[in-house]
């Protein structure tokens, strides 16, 4: 880690950009991190899939688990991202969790085939969460907040 003018520690490692709650992350960081996730994320359970051999509209079990096992995994990283986002607007990590449980039961009803029309509103309601001013929209307050240094 290398420190800035302004004292905000800048991550270097893959550990530090991902799975580090503490401090604060800016508009910028933040969506370049959640799209390589997001990219990842398609690239794995693509791959997971031709391996796996599922068509779609067929019913897979291997594949269901497969999609929901993978899921789960990537809402770690994503967790961590949203808390030092969130920290950079000088909020809690409360938003953070709600998206984490809300992401989790998105993946659980790919698993079990609970209704489509739930899974799209609740899909609706994660997408309206990372598009609102929480995240990508309101910059981080500025200079020092309770959390460190601005990453600015």
């Amino acid at each position: 880690m290398s420190e800035t003018a302004t004292g905000y520690i800048e991550e270097k490692t893959i550990s530090e950009m991902f799975f580090k709650s503490k401090g604060r992350l800016n508009r910028l960081r933040y969506f370049k991190r959640r799209v390589v996730l997001g990219i990842l994320l398609y690239v794995f359970i693509y791959l997971g899939y031709r391996v796996l051999g599922y068509e779609y509209g067929q019913d897979n079990f291997y594949a269901a688990t497969y999609n929901t096992i993978v899921s789960l995994l990537f809402i770690i990283p994503t967790y961590f991202l949203n808390v030092r986002r969130l920290q950079d607007m000088n909020r809690g990590k409360t938003l953070a969790v709600v998206y984490a449980i809300l992401t989790s039961i998105m993946a659980f009803m790919d698993f079990t085939g609970v209704n489509y029309m739930l899974y799209i509103a609740l899909t609706f309601v994660t997408i309206v969460f990372m598009l609102s001013g929480y995240m990508l929209v309101v910059p981080g307050t500025q200079g020092k907040n309770r959390y460190g240094a601005s990453p600015i």
